[in-house]
């Protein structure tokens, strides 16, 4: 058995466990975006990719669902025991498909969709504008802890198919009837001074891309390793490593409009790290990274950004749910394949944080800083507020960037706002407005003055209103009507509107 840990070794595992997520290798964007917002709209069954994804456009608005367990007992019974037979026969169902960790769930959704655009931008008559579809969902779950271990591991898949052939405001061919792919797996192993932290996730399905103007098939991965121990109640070390790689293909472009090349990303990072406690409440670092962008056309051309970057990072903690940072250094970075790089050479590195999280539903986490092959400063803020016990606002902006996906040579800055209010009107009625705007910028990785940026769809917004009415626990009607800039290039609005029933077990 371990030694007991003192209350000074306690507070050290504490703050070390929540500036660990400064670590570049740990880090990700955490707020969603309106590009998935968009291209996931589509989507059914649940997305195990992400476990932090956002309450944005989805129904209810992120409300606690707590009176789920308690709906069938407040609701009065019907005048013969058939419901609550159907609830019992659901019950079982339900049960059937546990199987210890092992959690499986079923789902079927059918209904009826409006769109005023087919996939190109065009727009629709009555013949092809509106059709019944079903969409079946498949969830799996499996947690569990052995003593110092744990096993978490996720799954959802969803498949949504229209009736009628002509509808094609999804895409059209294979991309016609939605079909999305989510998971991911933790495995972590914690002792008094010991943690290591297996994370992976991956995506793959069809949408339509905000930033190349086209309806494509978009697929990603990503893995991440991180390994802290703490050697004394002062002082610990530590290292983490990443990997991620997305690929957009099959892109259809509308007619008279250039088809955009298949295109594969990969990125790679590694850190080093050691911290001191200087007091309980106040942590240094000297953080040590390195890591690598790369990107392939179908073409055969492959372009990349190396990068060094040596940092000294500074978290005061507040409160045990208030933390703030800031760190400062020095970088270096490199192309591959570009001509007469633009961004490259020694640089100045920093950044800085807030994170507030007095409770499970009530959060602030902000973060603005630039590192590694960045070209511009990234910046990050999510937000949540239970206003009161039936209310609930939320808030996201970000800046973002990457190689684009339309040419070479190129880096793709996307920033954007993204807000939710979501009220309960009744018992088992909720009510939920989101909206999000993204605007984009191409900048050229390369000084010669004959290269210039390809650029895509300068901004685009997203709105939709939600109605869902749980009737039974096993069983919800939801309702949603949503307006966008469109598909294409054809400057038409979109209007979409659905309405569904659905089962899930």
């Amino acid at each position: 058995m371990p030694p007991p840990i003192s209350r000074i070794h306690f507070v050290a595992v504490n703050l070390f466990a929540i500036i660990y997520a400064l670590s570049p290798c740990a880090s990700s964007q955490e707020v969603l975006t309106v590009k998935e917002a968009e291209f996931r709209s589509r989507w059914s069954g649940p997305l195990e990719d992400r476990t932090t994804t956002p309450q944005f456009f989805e129904p209810g608005g992120g409300l606690s669902e707590e009176e789920k367990s308690s709906l069938l007992d407040d609701e009065p019974s019907l005048t013969s025991g058939f419901a609550s037979n159907v609830d019992r026969m659901a019950e079982n169902l339900k049960r059937g498909l546990r199987f210890g960790p092992l959690d499986l769930s079923l789902g079927l959704a059918t209904g009826w969709e409006y769109s005023s655009q087919n996939s190109g931008g065009a727009a629709t008559d009555f013949a092809n504008n509106n059709s019944f579809f079903a969409a079946p969902t498949l969830g799996v779950v499996y947690d569990r802890e052995i003593g110092v271990w744990r096993i978490a591991s996720r799954f959802g898949a969803g498949y949504r198919y229209f009736y009628n052939q002509e509808y094609t405001a999804a895409g059209s061919g294979l991309q016609r009837n939605p079909l999305s792919l989510t998971g991911g797996f933790i495995i972590g192993y914690t002792t008094s001074r010991l943690s290591i932290d297996l994370n992976s996730s991956a995506s793959s399905g069809s949408g339509y891309d905000i930033i190349t103007g086209t309806n494509n098939w978009q697929t990603s991965a990503s893995t991440s390793l991180s390994i802290r121990y703490i050697l004394t109640e002062q002082a610990s070390i530590g290292a983490a490593g990443s990997i991620s790689y997305s690929r957009s293909a099959d892109t259809q472009s509308p007619a008279a409009e250039v088809a955009q090349p298949d295109s594969n990303n990969l990125t790679t990072s590694v850190s080093t790290f050691a911290d001191y406690l200087v007091t309980p409440k106040t942590n240094t670092r000297l953080l040590v990274s390195a890591g690598q962008e790369l990107q392939s056309f179908e073409s055969g051309m492959t372009e990349g950004r190396q990068y060094i970057d040596t940092m000294l990072q500074l978290t005061y903690q507040l409160a045990p749910k208030f933390s703030v940072d800031a760190g400062g250094g020095g970088g270096y970075v490199s192309d591959k394949n570009i001509a007469d790089s633009k961004y490259t050479g020694w640089r100045p590195v920093y950044t800085a944080g807030i994170n507030y999280t007095p409770t499970e539903k009530t959060y602030f986490k902000a973060t603005f800083g630039m590192q590694g092959a960045d070209i511009r400063p990234n910046f990050s803020l999510a937000a949540g507020w239970n206003a009161r016990e039936k209310t609930r606002l939320s808030l996201s902006l970000y800046q973002n960037q990457g190689f684009s996906s339309l040419a070479p040579n190129q880096y793709n800055i996307t920033r954007g706002i993204l807000g939710t209010v979501a009220q309960k009107l009744f018992k088992g009625i909720d009510l939920s407005l989101s909206g999000g705007y993204e605007q984009s910028d191409f900048a050229s990785l390369t000084s010669d003055s004959l290269s210039s940026a390809s650029d895509g769809p300068a901004d685009y917004f997203l709105t939709s209103a939600t109605i869902s009415w749980r009737i039974r626990e096993w069983l919800g009607w939801q309702n949603t009507f949503m307006l966008s800039t469109g598909q294409g290039n054809q400057n038409q609005i979109q209007t979409r509107i659905s309405t569904s029933l659905n089962l899930t077990f």
